[in-house]
This record gives structure tokens, sequence and C-alpha cells, in this order.
């Protein structure tokens, strides 16, 4: 099934596993930030910006992908990655990312 969205208002980010209130699963913090142009990458984290090499890039055979990272006060992380394929672009969510500890962890991008 595929689905085309076009919005015009702003969305909440929510957390993909957390159940219950929308309240709480809109409680989630920016981490990290990636694009990675056929290889050559660049990633804004919480520590500063940098710059890297893949010369084996999984991405490069789909061009430039951006990955928006994510983590919820629950201890679960996820990304939202914008790839293309063909003349489309796609948005796709990434829900495997493993768990944490909440008490451990909670650097996140600057916020005002």
């Amino acid at each position: 099934m595929r689905l085309v969205a076009s919005l015009s208002t702003s969305l909440a980010v929510a957390c993909p596993r957390c159940p219950g209130a929308v309240r709480e699963s809109t409680w989630v913090h920016p981490r990290r930030v990636e694009v990675d142009r056929m290889g050559d990458v660049v990633e804004v984290a919480p520590d500063g910006v940098g710059f890297a090499t893949r010369p084996d890039s999984e991405n490069d055979g789909v061009g430039t992908v951006i990955r928006l990272e994510f983590w919820c006060e629950s201890g679960h992380q996820f990304a939202w990655q914008v790839s293309f394929e063909g003349a489309a672009t796609l948005f796709r969510l990434d829900a495997a990312m493993p768990d944490f500890d909440v008490t451990e962890y909670m650097d996140e991008l600057p916020r005002l």
C-alpha cells in the first residue's frame, strides 16, 4: 500500500512505539540529523557538526538520504528518513532502533 500526502499544516512528531495518550507519545526529543549524499555524510548532533565519507554507502543506489533521529521519554528511539525512488520522494519510518535507559541518556539537539 502506498500513501500519498499533501499537508499544509504543522504536525506533532509522536513516538510510533508508545501506546496510550497522544500527549505522552509526543514527548520526543530530536537526537541527530544525518544527510548521506551517496557516501558524503554530514551529521548534526548535540555535540556539534561532523563530516565523514562512507566509501561503501548503502545509499549509493538511491541518491541522497536525509535521516531525522528522535528519542522519547519512555526510552524508545526512532527515525524518519527521506529518500528517493526514481522521481518519487519517499518518507519512511525506522522504528527498529534499540531501546535505551533514559536516566543514562538525555542528549538532544538544542532547543530554545
